[in-house]
């Protein structure tokens, strides 16, 4: 599990958080984690890192050869690097060759997020067939998890067998009648984590700085370590 692509076919559950928060944890246990950033125009990962000032070429320059891929990457702290989106669509961005985009970058990084846009179009597309694994995201709610269940059909549609799921923003006074076991049916994909509705992460994002003594810092510290192979179990409170 090296290159991951992150996606849902609903927007707002939370990808870029995740794949900034992930990735910030396990750099501080001293892996080296690329993000990069899948959605083409908007863009999101340069904010939430800090480093949109710092933000001069991007995947689309290593794909037109404008750059050399070791150019494209910004250092956005220890061990943790960010290539950005292009700002603009071109039919050069084929799956072929954003592969191959990928690829140059396996040799230097332990863990390579893709951060996929909302929606199952050709971001995704592009994600899925550079991945190893996918990790779907879905809020407890029944218009997500049923969003979550087509991105898992699709990513396995596109290759991507190992499919992981986390359910975030989870609320256990709110979402009392909201059964995980259920929500992994329904989806199809193996749990890989639980992350709390938190207030202090999201207030983090917003200022360009993702705190990591916040409430659902536990939550992405056993997540990464699943990802690292560790063995650690849920909490039935949660379930």
């Amino acid at each position: 599990m090296k290159v991951i692509s992150v996606a849902s076919a609903k927007g707002g559950v939370g990808k870029s958080t995740f794949c900034a928060s992930v990735g910030k944890m396990l750099a501080l246990h001293d892996k080296r984690v690329l993000l990069v950033d899948m959605d083409i125009g908007v863009r999101s990962l340069d904010i939430l890192l800090g480093v949109s000032e710092r933000t001069v070429y991007n995947w689309g320059d290593v794909i037109k050869n404008n750059v050399d891929y070791r150019k494209a990457v910004i250092d956005a702290g220890r061990n943790l690097f960010l290539l950005p989106a292009p700002i603009d669509f071109s039919e050069e961005y084929t799956p072929e060759r954003f592969s191959e985009c990928i690829e140059k970058y396996k040799k230097d990084f332990d863990f390579i997020f893709l951060d996929s846009p909302a929606g199952l179009e050709s971001g995704f597309l592009l994600s899925a067939r550079a991945s190893e694994s996918c990790v779907i995201l879905s809020t407890p709610d029944n218009i997500s998890i049923r969003a979550a269940s087509y991105a898992c059909e699709n990513a396995r549609k596109n290759g991507v067998q190992d499919v992981r799921l986390v359910v975030n923003k989870f609320n256990k006074k709110l979402h009392k009648k909201i059964n995980v076991d259920e929500i992994i049916d329904t989806v199809g994909a193996r749990l890989l984590g639980i992350i709390p509705d938190s207030q202090d992460i999201y207030a983090g994002v917003n200022g360009g700085n993702i705190p990591y003594d916040c409430k659902g810092n536990s939550a992405f510290l056993r997540i990464s370590k699943r990802l690292c192979g560790e063995n650690i179990p849920f909490r039935a409170k949660n379930m």
